[in-house]
């Protein structure tokens, strides 16, 4: 009986240690992938990770965070730290067939409906010709376009003023969705 016990726990010591080496053989990745092809993503378009501590590789540049810039009040002039959030950006386009961009701009609540329509569609191009300038090629079709005050991010009830502007910053961006 305990030779048996100790062939069967050899046995499976050998399975698991053939497995080990076999999948050394195999390039590990910090996302999940649809069939080696695109990374899966959340609703809310960040990739789903395989480790928490997975800061690094192909689907780490493309989080929603990154494809999300954000301007100055009254503004559709790309920041400095929007120009660097591109730059990387543009790094990870250029390394990758996409097929499809969809470029949105969003303007806060305060102004017109018709003037914050035609901010975020500034913003939006602003957006567009910065990636373009940096020399992303889009396979198929590119979208660009603005939403007005539509689709606010920002909870800033009672508030008033210049606390008002600071609050509402969120709304104040440019979204890049990518299909590849």
């Amino acid at each position: 009986m305990k030779i048996l016990k100790t062939s069967t726990i050899l046995a499976a010591a050998s399975v698991l240690l053939m497995a080990a080496s076999a999948g050394a053989a195999f390039v590990t990745k910090d996302y999940v992938d649809t069939a080696g092809k695109s990374p899966v993503v959340t609703k809310f378009g960040d990739c789903v990770l395989t480790k928490w501590d997975a800061a690094s590789g192909d689907c780490s540049a493309l989080t929603s965070e990154l494809r999300t810039v954000y301007f100055n009040f009254n503004s559709s002039a790309l920041t400095p730290a929007a120009k660097t959030k591109l730059n990387a950006l543009a790094k990870a386009l250029k390394s990758k067939n996409v097929k499809a961009v969809s470029i949105v701009g969003f303007a806060d609540e305060i102004g017109t409906d018709s003037y914050n329509l035609r901010l975020s569609q500034k913003r939006a191009n602003a957006v567009a010709a910065y990636l373009r300038g940096k020399g992303v090629k889009v396979i198929g079709k590119s979208e660009v376009r603005g939403l007005g005050e539509t689709s606010s991010k920002s909870d800033c009830e009672d508030t008033k003023g210049k606390a008002l502007h600071a609050c509402l910053w969120r709304d104040r961006r440019v979204e890049v969705e990518i299909v590849n």
